[in-house]
């Protein structure tokens, strides 16, 4: 039996496209968690998308990262519709080609901050020791999560998201439960991975500040987009207040 592989096109690779997505919950579709929308995403580009409670940018942000499924339209990542995939290819995508960077961590409490990034290695990726050093977390292998601050377990989780190599990295609210200080280290990190491995990174939030610093601010209200701005100068992030 030919073994199933996820295969990118080169010619869109570095290229994210939803095209007319909804979202409905309930048992006859009532609820309208996403209304037909359609963006483009690129790598080498910061994208904020701002939204309230209840716009439908997280649930975008599971959609495109695999942990939910479109109930219409479709979600193109390199020339391949995931929406079409088969359960296995879908499990793989999410495995190899997505990280997720969440609020609150989701770490596992007894497991060491090694043991927590190493679940997420992957052959081709980064080692888990070299993936703690790009965010300064080299001395702290062997410690439990209880043992560090809210901006070190948030540098743990984008460690264990970035071990993997992911094409996609996906950020809801990643600087929510941390001080502005700490927030800012948070999204500095994010900032550099995105510049410097040429991924297509993602930030949803309901901060403001955030989005004056990003290359791209896409706004989200009642699930549909309502503006897509490219910042040709967003500020530089010494200059915001988390």
């Amino acid at each position: 039996m030919k073994k199933e592989q996820l295969i990118f096109d080169e010619r869109y690779v570095g290229t994210l496209t939803a095209t007319g997505i909804s979202k409905f919950y309930g048992e006859n579709n009532e609820v309208k968690a996403l209304d037909g929308l359609s963006l483009q995403l690129f790598t080498g580009q910061f994208v904020v998308i701002l939204g309230a409670s209840g716009s439908g940018k997280s649930t975008l942000l599971n959609l495109i990262g695999g942990m939910d499924t479109v109930s219409e339209g479709s979600i193109n990542i390199a020339g391949v519709d995931i929406t079409k995939l088969s359960e296995k290819m879908y499990a793989q995508y999410r495995r190899e080609v997505v990280g997720f960077i969440f609020q609150f961590y989701n770490l596992m409490p007894n497991l060491t901050v090694l043991e927590n990034v190493e679940l997420s290695e992957l052959p081709g990726g980064m080692k888990a020791e070299d993936a703690l050093k790009a965010v300064g977390l080299e001395n702290k292998h062997n410690s439990f999560p209880s043992e560090l601050s809210g901006g070190e377990q948030q540098r743990v989780s984008i460690a264990r998201a970035i071990v993997k190599n992911p094409t996609v990295l996906l950020c809801d609210e990643p600087t929510g439960a941390l001080d502005s200080k700490t927030g800012k280290k948070i999204i500095k990190l994010l900032m550099d991975v995105n510049k410097n491995k040429d991924k297509i990174v993602v930030v949803v939030t309901h901060n403001a500040a955030i989005a004056e610093i990003a290359d791209r601010v896409i706004k989200i209200s009642d699930g549909k987009v309502i503006s897509d701005v490219l910042q040709t100068r967003p500020k530089k992030l010494e200059e915001i207040d988390l």
